[in-house]
C-alpha cells in the first residue's frame, strides 16, 4: 500500500473497524499517524454513524464481570466480549461501578469510592474527572453529550445540594476542553423520583429523559431534554394519555437515530414505538408488541434490539434475557450472577484525552 496515494489509504482505512485499526498502528509510523490523525477520528466516527444499521450497535453491561454485547452480530455468546475496567479502578468483589452517560463510543463512569472518570471500551482509553461541587452520591439526573459548537463533550450532573437548613437543585456542566465543572442557570424539576432513568440519552445535539409529570391534574409521560449548546431544559413531547403511568411503566430508549418509548403494559405485552419525525413531531410507529406472558418476573424492560430482531430485556432489574419473536424463544444471559447497569453505545477511535 505503500505505493497507493494517501488519499487512497485513507479512504480505505476509513472503512474499516476500529479493532483493526488499532491493529493497523503498529504496521508503520505512517498507518500509525493517518489513525491517530484526530480529523481521522472525526471522518471515521462520522462514517461508522451513516453504514451502521444499529447506531450504537454494542450494549455494555457494567458489573464484576463487564462486558460488551455485539448487537449487529448477536446470536449467541460468541457475540460477547469481557472486557476489563482501567487499572484505576480497583476494589472489593462487591464493587459497583455505575453509568453515567455515553456518546461517540466514549462511557462516563462513576465508581464506589466517587470517583468519576470517561473510558472507551474499545481503545482501553481513560480518563479521571474531578468530581463536581455538588455531593456525588446526591446525583439524581445526569447524562454525557457533544457540544457541536465548541467540539467539545460534557457531562451534565443534576444534584441536591443541602446547606442552612436548606435544600437546592445544583446543575453543573462538565468541559473536557478546560477539564472544569461550572454551575449553570437552568431550571429543572427537582423531583428526582419521577425520572424512568437517571441516565439521560444523546441524541441530535441534546440529551433526553422520560419524566412522569403532572399536567392538568393528571400523570403523563413526558420527554425532557437538554440541549447541549443552548445548555437549557424543555419539555419536548408528553405521551397520549393511553400510556398511562398507573398501568404502563415505559422506559426511553435509542434504535438506529430516532428515539423509541418502551412500555411494559401489566399483564398485557410488551411494546416498542418509535418517534418517526424530528424533535417536535408527535408521530409514532409501533415496532413490536409481545404477549407479557413469555417474559419471567415482574417488571420487565426493553433495552434494545439486535441485529437479527431479538428483543433484550431486563427483568427484575438484575436479570438479562433475549427474545427471538421469529421462534417465541428467550435465553437468559447472565444467569444468577449479580446485578448490572446497561448503555448503549458504539466503537470508536474517540480518546478523552486527545482534547
Amino acid at each position: 500500500m505503500s505505493k497507493l496515494p494517501n488519499d487512497l489509504i485513507v479512504e480505505i482505512l476509513l472503512r474499516l473497524p476500529v479493532k483493526l485499526l488499532l491493529q493497523l498502528k503498529s504496521v508503520c509510523k505512517s498507518w500509525q499517524s493517518i489513525i491517530s490523525d484526530p480529523e481521522f477520528v472525526k471522518l471515521h466516527l462520522k462514517r461508522a454513524k451513516q453504514t451502521t444499521n444499529l447506531h450504537c450497535n454494542r450494549l455494555f453491561l457494567s458489573s464484576s464481570f463487564p462486558r460488551s454485547i455485539d448487537l449487529e452480530s448477536y446470536s449467541s455468546h460468541q457475540s460477547i466480549t469481557n472486557v476489563a475496567f482501567p487499572a484505576i479502578l480497583k476494589g472489593p468483589p462487591t464493587f459497583s461501578v455505575r453509568i453515567l452517560g455515553s456518546c461517540n463510543g466514549v462511557i462516563c463512569l462513576l465508581d464506589d469510592y466517587g470517583k468519576m472518570f470517561l473510558w472507551n471500551p474499545a481503545t482501553r482509553d481513560y480518563k479521571e474527572l474531578p468530581n463536581p461541587n455538588g455531593a456525588v452520591y446526591t446525583i439524581f439526573l445526569h447524562g454525557f453529550g457533544y457540544n457541536v459548537s465548541t467540539d467539545d463533550y460534557g457531562i451534565l450532573s443534576v444534584s441536591d445540594s443541602v446547606g442552612n437548613g436548606t435544600k437546592e437543585t445544583l446543575i453543573e456542566l462538565y468541559s473536557l476542553k478546560r477539564n472544569t465543572w461550572r454551575k449553570i442557570d437552568a431550571v429543572v424539576d427537582s423531583d428526582s423520583d419521577s425520572v424512568t432513568k437517571r441516565s439521560g440519552i444523546f441524541w441530535n445535539g441534546a440529551l433526553y429523559w422520560l419524566k412522569v409529570k403532572k399536567i392538568d391534574l393528571k400523570e403523563v409521560y413526558t420527554i425532557v431534554s437538554f440541549d447541549m449548546v443552548e445548555e437549557k431544559f424543555e419539555d419536548v413531547i408528553s405521551l397520549d394519555d393511553e400510556f398511562d403511568p398507573k398501568i404502563c411503566r415505559a422506559s426511553l430508549g435509542q434504535l438506529g437515530n430516532r428515539l423509541c418509548v418502551f412500555c411494559e403494559w401489566r399483564g398485557r405485552c410488551l411494546e416498542g414505538l418509535v418517534l418517526i419525525n424530528g424533535r417536535k413531531e408527535v408521530f409514532w410507529s409501533r415496532l413490536f408488541s409481545l404477549k407479557h406472558e413469555r417474559f419471567p418476573g415482574n417488571e420487565n424492560s426493553v433495552l434494545c434490539l439486535t441485529g437479527n430482531g431479538e428483543v433484550a430485556v431486563e427483568t427484575d432489574g438484575w436479570k438479562l434475557n433475549f427474545y427471538n419473536p421469529k421462534d417465541a424463544t428467550l435465553k437468559n444471559l447472565n444467569g444468577d450472577s449479580d446485578s448490572c447497569e446497561s448503555e448503549l453505545y458504539m466503537e470508536s477511535l474517540v480518546s478523552p484525552n486527545s482534547f
